[in-house]
């Protein structure tokens, strides 16, 4: 298990190559690279105190709570599904969004990118398809992720994002690597959902924790976040992103220090979980983020 300090600054996407990898030097933040099961979080989140912050919580209940639906009622309506480039947060969101629309215009395969409004989330998205199984959005989307920007492909893990109470089959993250090949190593654990006081789940807890897992997925999808769900035996883990080994050996990658960014925390049901930690300062409480883990391969 790698233990790492980070810090993380929201950087404009048309700058990357400004902006070197991080290092990572051990210290009192905690991210952990999980060799092995996923719901090795029960039992981590079992012995900690479940406490909010402001921050946490307002991104709970915007992500996680069961308001979710109407959240996405009022994010703006769309018949169509469509193939995300980049996703901005914040309240410089849509600014941003456009000036990243109008550099990729440039591009002959991006050419009618155009940025949607997901609530509070600006998303610069290219496409717009019935459906994403048709040969002509299939086709798009295999262009798509083969644009090379100074030798690079910033799409190559572009998705479709579907119409506003749509729902998608590929929201299990045991199907990540089938959908994205070998580059599929690791993905960001930003949610957990489970029993908080440690007591083993009735069968109705279990099915409860699958379906707020699921839905939360299907929220973020809808927002232009590459989520997952994942369903332990126990407990129900929300992810986001799709990383290779690149995007952690060396310090953390531009693309998941901005995930991080807009996903601090790692949220249990919703609500911010308090560990106590010993610092430099002394023992202090903070909030458990949220951390890289490996993605399953079966």
């Amino acid at each position: 298990m790698t233990r790492t300090r980070q810090i993380f600054f929201m950087k404009n996407t048309a700058k990357k190559s400004q902006f070197p990898r991080s290092p990572m030097p051990c210290g009192i933040s905690q991210i952990r690279i999980l060799v092995g099961v996923l719901f090795f979080m029960l039992f981590s989140l079992g012995c900690a105190s479940s406490g909010t912050s402001r921050p946490d919580a307002i991104e709970g209940r915007r992500l996680f709570d069961a308001d979710s639906k109407t959240h996405a009622r009022n994010s703006g309506e769309s018949r169509q599904w469509t193939i995300g480039l980049a996703t901005f947060s914040g309240n410089d969101a849509p600014a941003r969004a456009e000036a990243e629309a109008d550099r990729l215009r440039s591009i002959p395969a991006l050419r009618d990118v155009f940025v949607m409004d997901r609530g509070s989330r600006a998303i610069v998205c290219v496409g717009q398809h019935p459906s994403p199984s048709t040969a002509e959005a299939l086709a798009q989307l295999k262009k798509v992720r083969a644009v090379t920007i100074a030798g690079e492909r910033p799409f190559q893990h572009a998705f479709f994002i579907p119409p506003t109470g749509k729902a998608q089959d590929d929201l299990d993250l045991r199907r990540a690597p089938e959908t994205f090949g070998s580059s599929a190593v690791y993905t960001l654990q930003v949610g957990v959902y489970g029993r908080a006081d440690g007591k083993p789940p009735t069968e109705k807890d279990i099915a409860e924790a699958r379906a707020k897992a699921e839905e939360a997925a299907r929220e973020l999808r809808r927002q232009g976040e590459l989520a997952f769900y994942y369903h332990g035996p126990s407990m129900s883990m929300v992810t986001v992103g799709v990383f290779s080994h690149d995007d952690i050996d060396q310090g953390f990658s531009y693309e998941l220090q901005q995930l991080k960014e807009r996903f601090p925390y790692n949220l249990l049901n919703g609500q911010g979980v308090s560990q106590t930690l010993n610092t430099t300062q002394g023992r202090q409480k903070v909030l458990q983020e949220s951390f890289p883990v490996l993605i399953p391969t079966q």
